[in-house]
């Protein structure tokens, strides 16, 4: 049976960005403004690229609100819902309750309210609630289903736990990644419908705030083998799956400057990032480079 929900279209690549609970209020919307400010030379390549890259803000929940009126006033769409909006920019949120309605749920942000501002992307999954909130593949998956039934994609975090030991055969370390990984990404997969977008993330836990992200070497064969196992696990699924890479990941990862030009841009789908980009020129280094990718 063909779905009646329509889900934000994904273009080539994703450029992602989440606040954490690093900044006040005040510093959210200013770091907005900046990045919408043509003046900063990232607003101007995403509109250029718009069929091609997305660019998606995940600012945390007190200021979430305010990036909406922001977003929606700034590109306007033709229709009432700002995320209907055609603009290279997309609003996320760090994380949703596993209900698909409004109800008592004390200090919980529900799906609905989420979607009413425009929300196209929710973060789920993520290793730090993981350890700080214990939340499990399953609670995961939870809410990835009712993300997905208000027309959300779910942008879910996994990561191995070790560091891998190299010295060996590198078709051992990708094994013992992929022993904790396929859980995470077999969970999410058969909780949501065969028709819905994915993202998934890929940050190994241990390169989350480590001076460096994990080595493009290791991340490549590691990145194809989720693709291999997220395409066995519903074999008619039909919504496409997207592979990010995050984990300390910031300018010069993409296109191999950081690590001499070995990019990881040829095997994912776009970057998540972290601190690296909490300062306005972070970004646009990222973007820049995945502009130079394109050819542009």
């Amino acid at each position: 049976m063909a779905s009646t929900i329509s889900y934000p279209k994904l273009p080539q690549k994703l450029v992602l960005t989440s606040t954490k609970a690093y900044f006040s209020p005040s510093r959210t919307i200013s770091y907005l403004n900046s990045i919408l400010d043509p003046a900063e030379n990232i607003l101007p390549l995403l509109q250029q690229h718009a069929d091609q890259i997305l660019f998606v803000l995940i600012p945390d929940f007190l200021t979430i609100y305010t990036c909406s009126q922001i977003l929606s006033s700034k590109y306007p769409s033709s229709t009432s819902d700002s995320s209907s909006s055609a603009w290279p920019i997309a609003l996320g949120a760090q994380n949703a309750f596993s209900s698909t309605s409004y109800g008592a749920y004390t200090g919980e942000i529900v799906p609905p309210a989420l979607s009413s501002l425009g929300v196209s992307i929710v973060e789920l999954n993520h290793a730090e609630r993981r350890r700080l909130l214990h939340e499990t593949d399953q609670s995961s998956a939870e809410r990835a289903a009712a993300v997905t039934a208000l027309g959300m994609i779910p942008l879910v975090c996994i990561g191995e736990l070790d560091r891998p030991n190299l010295s060996g055969p590198l078709s051992q370390s990708v094994g013992t990644a992929m022993s904790q990984l396929t859980p995470q990404i077999s969970t999410i997969l058969k909780a949501v419908p065969k028709y819905a977008p994915v993202i998934f993330a890929y940050e190994p836990v241990w390169a989350i705030g480590a001076e460096e992200p994990a080595g493009v070497d290791y991340v490549g064969p590691v990145v194809q083998a989720i693709r291999q196992i997220a395409g066995q696990v519903v074999p008619s699924r039909t919504g496409e799956v997207k592979v990010v890479y995050g984990g300390s990941a910031g300018p010069g990862l993409w296109s191999g400057k950081a690590n001499g030009g070995n990019g990881l841009g040829k095997y994912v789908d776009g970057l998540f990032l972290g601190r690296f980009a909490h300062e306005i020129s972070g970004v646009r280094g990222v973007v820049e480079e995945v502009v130079e990718s394109l050819g542009g």
